[in-house]
């Protein structure tokens, strides 16, 4: 005897639930127990100045001005749980055990995100991915990281879809988002750039060819491009209004406005610790501030390509291990360069039916891995490349998924889909960085 396809379906969700909760049970145990048997103290990166600049903030009422070099969003939320007279271990140690029950939460919405474009399954092994391999070695810090992987990620998929179905609501929804995105960390910016250049183009290039197909008239997208652009200016305002009254830049962070045209963090730190302090690099020429242009003038073209591929070769071989985010990417690379090779008509149609929508993707994530590039000679660390893991494969997701729809593979002498292969493989993969941790806390 059947069961109606009702009580089928509330069965199905209820598995899923089911599952959902035992991977976010899971995580917070293991993402807890790495807390507290590899507890850092609060030098080790900058956590000590998240901290100093919440208690700041909770000191003065949040009228403290930070000196522009990390962003106000996490800080703000430390200053929540901050208590007077905590000492700085104290301190440190409740922000690390808020910043995993955050990224507890974190976890649900994007499971619900990635739902409503993917099969359960998909859905769940993206989940398994996202904690295991990448939120569980991050969370366990109080820096900003998980709460900007987040935020980052629902910027960049209200601005796709902005480019597949454009609308009044989502336009300003993905200004606000960019914008809270800004405020946690200043690397956001370059997004917005890539957006608008790639919907500028899409929007000449509707009215060139006299689409009619879900277009809008010229004028009806440029108030769309307006709308982001004000919902994103609103949102950050008050900041680089301040900004610019003290720095003399609405822009202006310490990292992306002067460090990263530095040769080095000494030479960076050295810079900072002469004429940081009340802003005294305004009043030096313009050629001795680090800039592009002063980077330019002092360097050759060898020199600078030579920096650049330096970090793209850092950035390839940073942290190639089995635990951790990058068996993951390797195996999207994998799957979509099979895919590519042995389907490539296939693989310009699935492209060619949101042309802009992939211009972005792709233009997003390269744009990004050249500006870490860049910026490793600076520091070398996972955390900032770590930032396009989301928009990655979820991108990379709807293009597998869309090659490999109807496909199947043999295994065993028995035919199976290719999607819940791919699925069931990528969540397995997790179970690594599950059992390692495991170890390590049965140790």
């Amino acid at each position: 005897m059947t069961s109606p396809p009702g009580i089928t379906f509330f069965r199905r969700r209820g598995l899923v639930l089911l599952a959902v909760l035992a991977i976010l049970t899971i995580y917070g145990f293991v993402a807890h127990a790495r807390r507290e048997r590899m507890a850092t103290p609060a030098s080790l990166g900058d956590q000590g100045a998240y901290l100093a600049y919440a208690q700041q903030m909770f000191d003065t009422n949040y009228a403290v001005i930070g000196p522009r070099n990390r962003m106000p969003i996490f800080p703000f939320l430390l200053s929540l749980i901050y208590q007077p007279g905590m000492s700085e271990v104290q301190f440190l140690r409740r922000a690390q055990a808020f910043n995993v029950n955050l990224s507890i939460i974190l976890l649900l919405l994007l499971f619900f995100i990635f739902r409503r474009f993917f099969s359960a399954s998909h859905a769940l092994a993206l989940l398994a991915a996202t904690a295991f391999g990448v939120f569980l070695y991050r969370a366990t810090n109080a820096q900003t990281e998980v709460i900007f992987y987040f935020i980052s990620f629902c910027a960049f998929f209200l601005l796709l879809r902005m480019m597949i179905a454009p609308h009044w609501w989502l336009g300003a929804a993905a200004g606000a988002m960019l914008g809270l995105a800004y405020l946690t960390k200043a690397s956001a910016l370059p997004a917005l750039g890539v957006w608008v250049a790639v919907f500028a183009c899409q929007s000449v290039w509707q009215h060139c060819t006299g689409r009619t197909d879900r277009s809008l008239s010229p004028w009806h997208r440029l108030g769309l491009l307006l709308i982001v652009l004000g919902a994103f200016t609103a949102v950050i305002l008050p900041y680089i209004r301040t900004s610019k009254q003290i720095y003399g830049r609405y822009f202006y962070n310490q990292s992306t406005t002067l460090v990263m045209w530095c040769d080095s963090w000494p030479e960076g730190r050295e810079f900072l610790e002469t004429y940081g302090p009340n802003a005294k690099w305004r009043s030096l020429p313009a050629e001795q501030i680090p800039s592009p242009a002063k980077y330019w003038r002092e360097h050759s073209v060898s020199q600078i390509v030579h920096r650049l591929m330096r970090g793209l070769g850092d950035l390839a071989h940073l942290k190639v291990q089995v635990i951790g985010y990058y068996k993951f990417a390797a195996l999207f690379v994998l799957a979509a360069a099979l895919f590519w090779i042995r389907r490539p008509g296939q693989a310009g149609e699935v492209l060619g039916k949101e042309p802009f929508a992939a211009a972005f993707s792709l233009l997003f994530l390269s744009v990004y891995v050249i500006l870490y590039a860049w910026f490793g000679a600076i520091v070398k660390d996972t955390r900032y490349i770590l930032s396009i893991f989301l928009p990655f494969v979820f991108a990379a997701s709807l293009f597998v998924e869309a090659m490999g729809r109807n496909r199947s593979i043999v295994v065993a002498d028995r035919r199976f889909g290719f999607m819940p292969v791919f699925s069931t493989t990528l969540g397995g993969l997790a179970l690594i960085d599950v059992v390692y941790n495991g170890v390590w806390d049965s140790v």
